[in-house]
C-alpha cells in the first residue's frame, strides 16, 4: 500500500488522541436530558447549513474518577461514544482534544493496512473561509465546560467561526460542528389523568384529517384529558390536557409527550437521533404561541380550536417551528361520541378511465374514488365494519377479485375492508381518503360502488356511486405496432403502463411521442 508523508503525520499524531470510548464509564448516570445546540447541521444526503439542533435526548456520565463523560457528544451524529471531561476546578471541565469518536468504512485501501476502516476524531476547528475549516494550534485544542450539577455549557465558541467538528487526518468532516451546545436534566413529565376522572368519547376531525377518528378523553373537574389526537404509534397512547377558562378550554403550549425519532412519522429520515418531543400551539406555521383556545358549543359541547396544535421534536420556539415531516392539525374539532349505527356516506368520483396497453392486448381501468367513515350525517362510523362492494356495469352481484388474476391480494375477495390495500398497495390502493382500482377487462363499460357498515349481522348500505368508464383519449401519432415501448412521467420516472395525465412514450425503433390519459 502507497504511504504518504502526510498519512504517516497524521498517523502518529492521532498516536497521542484518547482511544474512542464505547463502554459506559463507571460513575452516576444521568439519563435522559435534554440537548439544544447551533451546529452545522445536515439539510440533505449531501448538504448542510447553519441550524439548530433542539431537544435531542443525551446522557451525562459524573465519573468516579472525578471527570465528566458526555454520550454521542456531537450533535446529529449517533456515534455511541463517550466524550472525557477532566475537571479542572469545582464546575469547571476541559475537554481534551483530539479524541476518537467515531469508526466507519469510508476510506479507501490506501488509507492504512486495514482496509476502508477509518477512526474519526473530535477538533477545535477554526474557520479558514468558505465555511472551511482546520484544526487549531496544539495549545488550543481543548474546549471548556461548565458543570453545576444539572447544565452543561459549552464554553468559549458562541459562533461558526470557531466550532468543535468531526475530522479525519485533521480534515474536517462537513456534516458536523458544534459551536453551542447546553445539555440539561429534563423536568418535564408526561400528563396522566388521574384514576378517578370520568371517562368519555370524541372524534376528531381537521384539515388535514376529514375521516373521523375516535379520541378517548377523562374529566376532572375542569380539566379535560385527550388521548389518540396523534395518529403516530408512538403517541397514540399519550396524554395532553385542556383546562376550563370562562366559556373556552385552554391547552398550554410544550406539553411533553415522551421521546420519538423522525421516522416514527415517516418511513426514513436521514436524521437517525432521537429527540423529546411536545405539543405545541403555533398561530401559523412561522409563528408561535403559548396557548391554543378552543371554543365550546353550549348545544352540541362540540370543541374547535382557533389556532393550530403541532407536533414538535424539542419545545417551540421562535428556533424551532413546525416541521412539515411531523403532524399538525389546523381547524382541529372535536365532537362527543355517541355509538350509532347507520347508513355510510356515498363515496365521491374522482375519476374512470380505461386505457390500452402499447401492443393494445390489454384494457387497464382505472376507478379513484374518495370514501370517509361517516354516515349520511358527518357522524363516525368504526372503520373496522366497514368495507365496499364494487359491481360491474349492470350485475347485482358484486365482483370478486380473484387471486389469480390479482396476485398482490391474499384471497378471493369480494368486500374489501374499508382500509384495505394489496401487498404493493397498486392494484387495490389507499391514499389517504382515496381508493384506487384497477380492473383488466375491455368489457368494463360502468362501475358501481357501495359502502356497507355492518354490525350485530345488520347492514347499512349506502347510496350507490355509479360512471361510466371514460376511454382514454391519446394524441394521434403514426405508431410502428411492431416496436415495443416504454412508459415514463414528465419527469423521467419510469411507469408500468400508462397513467392518468401526461405520459411520455418511448419506442424500440427511437421515436418518443407525449400522450395523454384523461
Amino acid at each position: 500500500m502507497k504511504k504518504t508523508l502526510f498519512s504517516i503525520c497524521a498517523f502518529l499524531l492521532a498516536l497521542t488522541a484518547s482511544a474512542q470510548r464505547m463502554d459506559t464509564p463507571a460513575g452516576t448516570l444521568i439519563d435522559n436530558m435534554y440537548r439544544t445546540s447551533d451546529s452545522w447541521k445536515q439539510k440533505s444526503w449531501t448538504g448542510t447549513a447553519p441550524g439548530r439542533y433542539e431537544g435531542l435526548v443525551s446522557k451525562i456520565v459524573v465519573g468516579d474518577d472525578g471527570c465528566l463523560y458526555v454520550y454521542n457528544p456531537l450533535s446529529g451524529l449517533d456515534s455511541k461514544s463517550w466524550l472525557k471531561l477532566d475537571k479542572v476546578s469545582d464546575g469547571q471541565y476541559k475537554a481534551v482534544l483530539p479524541q476518537d469518536i467515531h469508526k466507519d468504512d469510508n476510506g479507501d485501501d490506501d488509507d492504512d493496512d486495514s482496509g476502508s476502516e477509518r477512526i474519526l476524531q473530535l477538533n477545535r476547528l477554526q474557520l479558514k473561509g468558505n465555511d472551511k475549516y482546520e484544526v487549531v494550534a496544539n495549545g488550543r485544542n481543548y474546549m471548556m465546560f461548565t458543570w453545576d450539577g444539572k447544565t452543561l455549557t459549552m464554553q468559549g465558541v458562541g459562533s461558526k467561526s470557531e466550532i468543535l467538528g468531526m475530522t479525519y487526518k485533521n480534515v474536517w468532516e462537513d456534516r458536523y460542528g458544534d459551536w453551542a451546545v447546553t445539555i440539561q436534566t429534563l423536568e418535564d413529565k408526561l400528563v396522566t389523568p388521574p384514576a378517578s376522572a370520568r371517562k368519555e368519547q370524541y372524534t376528531l376531525t381537521s384539515r388535514e384529517v376529514t375521516s373521523p377518528r375516535i379520541v378517548e378523553a377523562a374529566v376532572d373537574g375542569n380539566d379535560l384529558y385527550l388521548k389518540g389526537i396523534f395518529k403516530s404509534a408512538k403517541l397514540a397512547g399519550v396524554w395532553v390536557k385542556l383546562t376550563k377558562d370562562g366559556d373556552k378550554y385552554v391547552m398550554q403550549t410544550n406539553q411533553y409527550l415522551g421521546t420519538t425519532k423522525k421516522t416514527d412519522f415517516k418511513s426514513y429520515s436521514y436524521d437517525k437521533a432521537e429527540y423529546h418531543t411536545y405539543a405545541a400551539a403555533f398561530n401559523d406555521a412561522a409563528n408561535v404561541a403559548d396557548h391554543i383556545g378552543f371554543s365550546v358549543d353550549a348545544t352540541s359541547g362540540v370543541l374547535t380550536a382557533d389556532n393550530i396544535l403541532g407536533v414538535v421534536q424539542g419545545r417551540s420556539s421562535a428556533k424551532n417551528l413546525l416541521d412539515s415531516d411531523l403532524e399538525s392539525y389546523e381547524n382541529l374539532v372535536l365532537t362527543p361520541y355517541q355509538h350509532k349505527a347507520a347508513k355510510p356516506e356515498t363515496p365521491k368520483l374522482h375519476y374512470c378511465s380505461a386505457a390500452e396497453s402499447y401492443d393494445y392486448t390489454t384494457t387497464t381501468t382505472t376507478l379513484a374514488f374518495y370514501v370517509k367513515n361517516v354516515d349520511v350525517e358527518g357522524k363516525y362510523l368504526d372503520p373496522a365494519k366497514m368495507y365496499y362492494n364494487v359491481y360491474v356495469n349492470d350485475s347485482k352481484e358484486p365482483f370478486k377479485f380473484l387471486k389469480a388474476k390479482y396476485t398482490d391480494l391474499e384471497k378471493d375477495m369480494t368486500d374489501i375492508p374499508f382500509s384495505y390495500k394489496d401487498k404493493r398497495n397498486y392494484d387495490i390502493k389507499v391514499v389517504d381518503n382515496q381508493r384506487i382500482i384497477h380492473f383488466y377487462d375491455a368489457s368494463v363499460k360502468k362501475l358501481s360502488v357501495v359502502m356497507v357498515y355492518e354490525e350485530d349481522g345488520k347492514k347499512y348500505s349506502s347510496d350507490p356511486m355509479t360512471t361510466p368508464v371514460v376511454t382514454a383519449g391519446i394524441e394521434d401519432a403514426a405508431v410502428n405496432k411492431n416496436a415495443t415501448e416504454k412508459y415514463y412521467t414528465v419527469d423521467g420516472r419510469q411507469l408500468q403502463h400508462l397513467q392518468r395525465g401526461l405520459n411520455i412514450v418511448k419506442s424500440s425503433d427511437g421515436t418518443t411521442r407525449k400522450v395523454l390519459v384523461e
